[in-house]
């Protein structure tokens, strides 16, 4: 369906004039109202509260609208604020934005909004609003509610089943909103050439807004690799299960009043397979979000390095000049005046030296090349370059091939095996049973650990907790 069947043909020409500011702060006005627990809107009481709220409504010019004065008395009333605040009410109900009905038992015009309208103004609002909206833990609440139904398996469970459904959608969004978010910043930060402004952007703006808010959370307590596993496990169970599915398909009957059984069955299976396959593959964008957040991060860091470089060197003047067309390469006029600049102030020359040598013959030319004075290294930078090396050693020596083949090992012929189970020979095997449970939630991992409980088992000299270890299907 096309949007301009919905909606009327006219319905966002208020907002082509020099009225267009006082149109959205008259719409967000009444939006207000109608938060404010306003079940009936008298078209009476949104004038009156658009002449004492609306700041700019003096403002208002009739230069862009379809009115003409009959005479010079009207011509008067036009520029009072009353007459401003109903012909701006008469213009929202034109273009649809309202509708204004009648009381047929007081005669009062009231205001309606249609639903197009209220969506449109929900989301203006939420544009414009320096209010920090709190964040959501869509993945953390659908784990508890989907463990809670599956303990209580109540006349719920469709319900629960369909909130956990919408929000796995609602994540999906969120999860690409972050990345493109991400992007809006790095490429911003090309056009910046203040070191202010970079450190303004990504600590006051970016840390903020986006990292703290929602990369942060993404990473920790709302985590999909830590929820992800117990999620599918529960839809699992209600999938396999044939009286959980029978009940599901039961309620779902009622809720949807449907009376096509497998339709219905068809519905829940797939519900439960979106959720399931999206989980399965958020780890893929997740990443991607990373490589974007820590590009941006270092991105930043280089950026500030540079403009605070103060090199003086032809190098340094040449990054000046450089930087200055970069700032102007929109503005032609500019940018001729720049480049003229430099082809007259541009020379080349070559610079030799002479010493006793070149007197006498054979006369041997020689030329005196500028050195690169050795970098001074820190104790931290040492620190820091041992521990890579040491973290690059380790990783090289305890790779995913070493760990899974560990782990094959262990299980041989088995499903399901306990910790005290895994052999402990050296201390070798102690960091691979270690990295194991670590490498647990990984794409390429055939195994799955649980928790049976919180207490501990001593095994070969060794207190680990009280986890089983089960192959994956």
């Amino acid at each position: 369906m096309n949007l301009f069947d919905i909606i009327p043909q006219n319905y966002f020409g208020l907002f082509g004039g020099k009225n267009r500011y006082i149109y959205i702060e008259s719409l967000l006005i009444l939006f207000s109202m109608m938060e404010n627990d306003e079940n009936i809107i008298l078209k009476n009481d949104f004038i009156k509260t658009l002449k004492e709220k609306a700041e700019d409504l003096d403002k208002f010019t009739y230069e862009d609208e379809e009115y003409e004065p009959e005479d010079n008395n009207d011509t008067l009333l036009m520029n009072t604020v009353s007459s401003k605040a109903s012909f701006i009410c008469r213009r929202l109900e034109e273009t649809g934005w309202i509708d204004v009905a009648m009381n047929p038992d007081t005669f009062e015009e009231t205001i309606v909004l249609p639903q197009y309208s209220i969506i449109l103004l929900k989301a203006f609002k939420d544009i414009i609003s320096d209010e920090e909206s709190p964040y959501l833990s869509l993945v953390h609440s659908t784990y508890s509610e989907l463990k809670l139904e599956d303990e209580e398996q109540d006349e719920l469970m469709y319900a629960t089943l369909l909130r956990a459904y919408e929000n796995t959608k609602k994540l999906k969004v969120e999860l690409l909103t972050l990345t493109n978010s991400i992007r809006i910043f790095q490429n911003k930060l090309s056009k910046l050439f203040d070191t202010n402004r970079v450190l303004h952007d990504y600590f006051d703006v970016y840390k903020r807004k986006i990292s703290d808010r929602y990369y942060h959370p993404l990473k920790t307590f709302d985590s999909v690799a830590r929820f992800k596993r117990p999620i599918i496990k529960i839809l699992d169970k209600w999938l396999n299960d044939k009286e959980i599915r029978t009940k599901l398909i039961v309620q779902a009957s009622l809720s949807a009043a449907i009376n096509d059984k497998g339709e219905v069955e068809k519905d829940v299976i797939e519900k439960i397979n979106y959720i399931t396959d999206s989980y399965e593959k958020l780890n893929t964008l997740i990443s991607s979000i990373d490589k974007e957040n820590n590009s941006y991060t270092r991105s930043s860091t280089n950026k500030i390095l540079y403009l605070n470089n103060n090199d003086r060197t032809i190098k340094g003047h040449l990054e000046n000049i450089l930087k200055t067309y970069a700032q102007n390469i929109n503005d032609m006029r500019t940018l001729s005046k720049i480049l003229s600049k430099m082809q007259d102030a541009t020379y080349f020359y070559e610079q030799g030296y002479i010493d006793p040598n070149s007197l006498t013959l054979p006369i041997l030319r020689r030329f005196k090349f500028e050195g690169t004075p050795m970098e001074l290294v820190t104790f931290d930078e040492a620190t820091g370059f041992m521990m890579d090396s040491f973290l690059e050693e380790t990783k090289a020596i305890f790779t995913d091939e070493k760990v899974y083949g560990f782990m094959e090992q262990a299980f041989g012929d088995k499903d399901r095996i306990h910790i005290s189970e895994i052999p402990l020979v050296n201390f070798d095997a102690f960091i691979c049973l270690i990295l194991a449970v670590i490498k647990k939630d990984d794409e390429n991992c055939f195994y799955y650990v649980e928790e049976i409980d919180k207490g501990k088992v001593h095994t070969d000299g060794y207190v680990v907790p009280n986890f089983e270890f089960i192959r994956k299907d």
